[in-house]
């Protein structure tokens, strides 16, 4: 059944009107017809199914007629510090970490990131890498979207973990921890920092040390940017979460 992300609150017996692009979407793509079953999110935590009870030329009528709990999110929060890189890269960390579980993403701009952003440009980046996420939500099946939060430069990441009683591992090629060297058990959250193309500068590094950050490497190939945090997501999941 065909899922549609809704921003406003959802309830029983409401009728609802899709908005445009969700709209676009569902009469231009998956073609769906007056009387159709649809699944409706908005990102709390439930999904509300309704039947298409009316169509314009550009919106959808949608009439809810039940609303479950839906119970896959993870049991761990993973929080992804990840060093702004190219439009393609950014996105597809997003869509995948959003796939794989993730609970928050906090762009970051480094010292050695290629990506520059104007105010405007990142307002417009942000709203996309929302967009991007939602979609991902609606194809994995999730009902909470991630929160993507507005990008920082890299002396504000302290602000975002300094008083936080969590797990910080800093994604290094050339350090000797590795992976399954990770507590066996662990329920708290989970923060994962990933540089850019170059890697984290030395100062960088220093000032994560200093936040608690055990730097591990996840085997002898160097991972790029946008590979690095699906591999390390994806074994955290498996070690501490619904992957098992």
């Amino acid at each position: 059944m065909h899922r549609f992300y809704h921003s406003n609150p959802l309830d029983l017996n409401q009728i609802i009107i899709l908005d445009e692009f969700a709209s676009h979407h569902a009469l231009r793509v998956m073609r769906v017809k007056v009387d159709d079953f649809l699944i409706l999110f908005n990102g709390d935590g439930f999904e509300y199914r309704g039947r298409v009870s009316d169509i314009n030329k550009k919106t959808i009528n949608v009439e809810i007629l039940s609303k479950e709990k839906n119970n896959n999110e993870s049991p761990i929060n993973i929080n992804l510090f990840q060093s702004i890189s190219s439009n393609e890269k950014m996105d597809m960390v997003i869509q995948k970490a959003t796939e794989l579980g993730v609970s928050s993403i906090q762009p970051i701009f480094t010292s050695r990131s290629t990506v520059k952003l104007s105010l405007d440009r990142t307002k417009k980046r942000l709203m996309h890498w929302r967009q991007v996420s939602i979609s991902a939500c609606e194809q994995s099946g999730r009902s909470k979207i991630p929160t993507i939060k507005s990008p920082i430069g890299f002396d504000q990441i302290s602000e975002g973990i300094k008083t936080t009683n969590s797990l910080n591992l800093l994604l290094h090629p050339n350090s000797l921890e590795e992976s399954s060297n990770l507590p066996n058990e662990y329920s708290g959250d989970i923060n994962i920092f990933i540089g850019p193309e170059g890697g984290f500068s030395q100062d960088e590094v220093l000032l994560l040390k200093k936040q608690n950050c055990i730097n591990i490497q996840l085997g002898p190939r160097i991972l790029r940017t946008e590979t690095a945090p699906l591999a390390i997501i994806a074994i955290l999941q498996y070690k501490y979460g619904d992957f098992a």
